[in-house]
């Protein structure tokens, strides 16, 4: 059994839309794109008042959300590896 919709003009005995249901879909796809306008105009003004960090749902900076993602154990390992980075470009440019 398939859980997709039928629609009505894949049907073998379908004989048009009527005149209300294509003005009742033109409609709702009007409103879908107005709604979708109105919102994006809103993050762009959004963007242009707090710069580039606002777009993140949630507010906050892009930054910080993603260092709120690690733990504190994730943390410490990756600044000890970019220490350990750090320490062996300077040991490559002191023995020079």
């Amino acid at each position: 059994m398939s859980n997709t919709k039928m629609l009505p003009h894949n049907g073998p005995d379908w004989k048009g839309y009527t005149l209300d249901e294509l003005r009742y879909m033109r409609a709702y796809t009007a409103a879908r794109i107005e709604i979708s306008k109105n919102r994006l105009a809103g993050q762009a003004s959004n963007i242009k008042k707090n710069g580039l960090g606002s777009a993140t749902p949630g507010g906050g900076s892009i930054a910080s959300r993603i260092i709120g993602a690690f733990g504190y154990i994730d943390m410490a390992l990756i600044g000890w590896r970019i220490g350990k980075m750090v320490f062996r470009t300077a040991r490559l440019f002191k023995k020079r």
